[in-house]
């Protein structure tokens, strides 16, 4: 496992930042986490969420585009584009209950919050409040919602300084895509979400592993909870 996992980090580090922003983003409509109508931000919002150049959000954009899975349109925010548009489709993988995603996540991502508290620098907790602030703003927009909440768990992963834990997260939470979709159907649930974010981060910015973990494992459980209530709902009707 150690090797695959040296593997895959070395894979990564040898695609460009443009490269990885095209596939989370595709990963994201693919899932569908964004969905067909929703607004990506606009070049210059979307490159402050993901910390990287407007040249670099500009080619993935182009690149989604490519495979029909976003619209561009010019002096308007690109698109997600419905399954029927789509030149590309998701890659046959692993696929895992939604319980055993949830149940990763809880000894992965508590465990990273703990150790974000006790050893994120300033630069990165201010980055995890900016992000849950970027969410608030954004309650009425799914598309940007999403995008930093992706980004606010990716900052975190990152954040603890622990290399192996981060892409062992990193593979956990690629594969929450569909668990995240179903619990942010819930009424409420995207503010419930934004308020669970709120609180990590002032946790970690406050340097408090045991209140950063606690408030992780509120989070999680919030949203087992209501994916729980919209699978079970679907299955019903």
């Amino acid at each position: 496992m150690l090797d695959n996992l040296a593997l895959l980090q070395s894979a990564v580090s040898k695609r460009t930042m443009r490269e990885q922003i095209t596939d989370r983003l595709a990963g994201m409509i693919m899932s569908g986490l964004l969905r067909p109508g929703d607004a990506l931000p606009g070049e210059r919002d979307l490159a402050a969420q993901l910390d990287v150049s407007r040249e670099t959000v500009r080619g993935a954009i182009h690149a989604l585009a490519a495979r029909g899975l976003v619209e561009v349109a010019q002096g308007a925010r690109s698109r997600v584009l419905p399954a029927a548009s789509w030149t590309a489709r998701p890659a046959i993988a692993a696929r895992y209950t939604p319980e055993e995603v949830l149940g990763a996540r809880l000894v992965l991502e508590v465990a990273a919050a703990r150790e974000a508290a006790r050893n994120a620098g300033a630069a990165t907790r201010a980055r995890l409040r900016e992000l849950a602030e970027t969410q608030g703003r954004a309650l009425d927009d799914p598309g940007a919602f999403h995008i930093a909440g992706s980004e606010f768990h990716a900052t975190l992963q990152r954040a603890g300084g622990n290399r192996l834990l981060a892409a062992l997260l990193a593979e956990a939470y690629g594969q929450s895509s569909e668990l995240s979709h179903h619990a942010l159907d819930a009424p409420g649930a995207m503010r419930r979400s934004w308020l669970d974010h709120r609180r990590i981060a002032a946790a970690i910015e406050a340097r408090e592993p045991q209140a950063a973990a606690e408030a992780m494992q509120l989070h999680l459980d919030n949203i087992g909870r209501a994916a729980r209530r919209v699978i079970g709902r679907r299955a019903a009707a």
